[in-house]
């Protein structure tokens, strides 16, 4: 593999992005070494693999790397990789830099190793990371050992990351900052395309325009899977020699799924691929999108050359990623259901599923909202969505990028005030350091409680279960 380097030192290496990387690599025979700014059960995961890791940043972490390690054709033997979230001011960035190693970002780092294996990328608003963890587990299913990097910890998987055997690479694409447009893919798929990420794309055409970049980025002879929701502005003008193959329920889809049935919210379908049934598949996870995202793993894995039946055969024992509808149970028979859902859409998903799941029960949603932007520009469909659930507790917004100190022009008291214009019932929860205990308190008996956002919310988890 040519764009493999002989080692790295990954800088913001507790990430989960970077910790998926640091694994990868560190499989692949690449000496890894890393640094963060605090200690983490992630760092210790890494150190119990034998990867080097230190706690705050300091220039001197990269004297052990000596200067003949840049070869004379201009290639570098040591890459020096920052995560998007760490400053390029920061010392082992600037020392790397000052001494003429090759540094760049964690999704340049992506782009470089993605033409030296054949990648499969998984892109859209939603769904990301559940169909790039099946689609790993349809190549296991058809023998095949990929290297991969999934946005989330993967328990079957043991982990997020992995080095593989074999000349292929499963990679989350996250349209961010439009990092998806440094990968080179021989296949990829676009799930959908919903408006997110404000502060990158301050308009519809300009998401669609980053996804249709992302879409011509594909190999000459590449094939491309796309939802048949996705409009021909993504898609119109790629090149005659891309397969393009539409993925829905309707009649002109080239993937989909017959005899669709349902017990309390787990899917069971049979894949039809090219005039063909496959063997029929009873998915373990919850909810309807999940069999969309099934039927997308099938297709990527057969189109990366995984055999048709054997990529069906074992995803039936796939037992999901972390905090995608998972189900946390209690010392005292309780239980709870914990979902990474920060966009309205994804919240409506898993409040539906819950109904399946949990018929009859009345639903307890508390949520944090993940960045201002998200919450000023969706108020009305958060609120419509939150509405659904029969109680909602709304937390401090969670800022992330943002500089929380500066008037956004929304706050949580918004939120909860959309909430009720659509009908439902909310209040404002307030820090997350209190929500578990306003859960346990505003829980009545034989609701089931729902903990949605992607900001701080694993204690408040962890809390609750213990109580419950």
């Amino acid at each position: 593999m040519k764009e493999l380097p002989k080692s790295a030192f990954l800088v913001g290496i507790g990430g989960a992005g970077m910790s998926a990387l640091a694994r990868m690599l560190h499989g692949l025979g690449v000496a890894v070494r890393g640094s963060d700014r605090a200690d983490s059960p992630l760092l210790d995961q890494l150190r119990t693999m034998g990867i080097p890791v230190r706690v705050g940043h300091c220039g001197t972490a990269l004297d052990w790397i000596p200067d003949s390690e840049w070869r004379s054709d201009g290639e570098a033997e040591t890459w020096i990789i920052r995560s998007a979230a760490v400053p390029e001011d920061t010392p082992e960035f600037v020392s790397a830099r000052r001494r003429g190693f090759l540094c760049v970002l964690y999704s340049e780092a992506i782009g470089r190793l993605s033409t030296g294996l054949k990648t499969i990328a998984i892109a859209g608003t939603h769904g990301k990371t559940s169909t790039t963890a099946l689609t790993v587990a349809a190549l296991h299913s058809a023998g095949l050992d990929p290297s991969y990097l999934i946005g989330g910890e993967v328990p079957s998987l043991s982990g997020n990351g992995h080095g593989g055997r074999d000349d292929l690479l499963v990679v989350e694409a996250c349209e961010f900052n439009r990092s998806f447009h440094a990968l080179r893919p021989s296949v990829a798929a676009i799930l959908n395309v919903e408006r997110d990420h404000f502060d990158c794309y301050p308009s519809r055409e300009s998401l669609e325009e980053s996804f249709a970049l992302y879409a011509s980025q594909l190999s000459a002879g590449g094939s491309l899977l796309v939802h048949e929701s996705v409009t021909d502005t993504v898609i119109g003008r790629l090149p005659a020699n891309i397969a393009v193959i539409r993925v829905g329920s309707g009649l002109f889809a080239d993937v989909r799924a017959l005899d669709v049935a349902q017990k309390f919210g787990r899917f069971s379908f049979t894949p039809y691929w090219d005039g063909t049934r496959l063997p029929r598949v009873d998915l373990k996870l919850h909810g309807s999108f999940q069999v969309l995202n099934a039927l997308f793993a099938i297709g990527l894995a057969i189109q990366a050359g995984a055999d048709p039946v054997a990529a069906c055969r074992d995803l039936s024992r796939f037992d999901g990623v972390a905090r995608r509808f998972q189900v946390q149970h209690g010392r005292n028979g309780g239980q709870l259901v914990d979902d990474y859902a920060h966009h309205p859409s994804e919240i409506r998903a898993v409040i539906s599923t819950v109904r399946k799941a949990y018929p009859g029960r009345k639903i307890l949603v508390a949520f944090q909202p993940h960045q201002y932007s998200r919450t000023r520009n969706l108020l009305e469909e958060f609120g419509a969505a939150l509405a659904e659930a029969d109680q909602c507790l709304v937390a401090d917004i969670y800022a992330a990028r943002e500089d929380p100190s500066v008037d956004h022009g929304v706050e949580v008291e918004d939120l909860v005030d959309a909430v009720r214009r659509a009908g439902g019932n909310a209040a404002a929860a307030g820090s997350t350091l209190r929500l578990g205990d306003r859960i346990l308190n505003e829980l009545e008996p034989g609701a089931i409680p729902v903990v949605l956002g992607a900001g701080e919310l694993h204690g408040v988890v962890e809390e609750v279960v213990r109580r419950l």
